[in-house]
């Protein structure tokens, strides 16, 4: 019976956060629960990419869940999330400027050279392992690539042909350019262990 009355879909936010708030952590779920959609559209409506979407909606529930003690019964709970999920859609969207920055000069450089036929003796295994980590990936994300560094066609041009936003296109060509990278670096490590 008590048990019951703590899953009552009718209690109202302040109650269930004051029961969280006094040990009961099972009153939790009807917040998640209550508020999952809505937190969820608001990370999809800033961040369109559906991994990351669900990575920070769950990422939001868990930092309410264990600061649970620091939210005030007099505000809104509802609020309280989105100003989590904000700061967490701009923690993202900041450390993917730097990483993409960070990554860009090198992973454009093994592009460049790839389109090149770079054959060096200082590139020619790199150039060789990207052609090797192209391969790898599918078709349509193989050829966003080329598309991108050979055909030299915008962010917007990709989106325009394939019927994605922008955003979609850059953040699939960083998500790529990251795993081209890490694919590249460990055939290389593979290499020098051999050697």
């Amino acid at each position: 019976m008590a048990h019951d009355q703590k899953m009552n879909p009718e209690s109202s936010d302040a109650d269930l956060v004051r029961r969280v708030q006094t040990g009961d952590t099972e009153a939790f779920a009807p917040l998640v629960h209550r508020h999952l959609p809505v937190v969820r559209a608001f990370v999809a409506l800033r961040l369109p990419v559906p991994a990351l979407v669900d990575e920070i909606t769950h990422e939001t529930f868990v930092f309410a869940f264990r600061r649970i003690s620091e939210f005030d019964r007099a505000g809104v709970f509802r609020a309280w999330l989105r100003g989590i999920a904000w700061n967490l859609v701009r923690q993202e969207l900041q450390r993917f400027a730097r990483e993409q920055a960070n990554l860009s000069r090198f992973e454009q450089a093994q592009l460049a050279g790839f389109s090149r036929g770079i054959d060096s003796d200082t590139s020619s295994d790199d150039a060789v392992f990207l052609e090797e980590c192209l391969t790898q990936l599918p078709g349509d994300m193989r050829k966003l690539v080329e598309e991108r560094y050979r055909g030299g066609l915008s962010s917007e041009e990709l989106g325009a042909a394939m019927g994605r936003t922008v955003e979609w296109v850059r953040v699939t060509l960083f998500r790529l350019r990251k795993q081209l990278r890490a694919c590249i670096e460990g055939k290389i490590a593979r290499d020098r262990y051999v050697s």
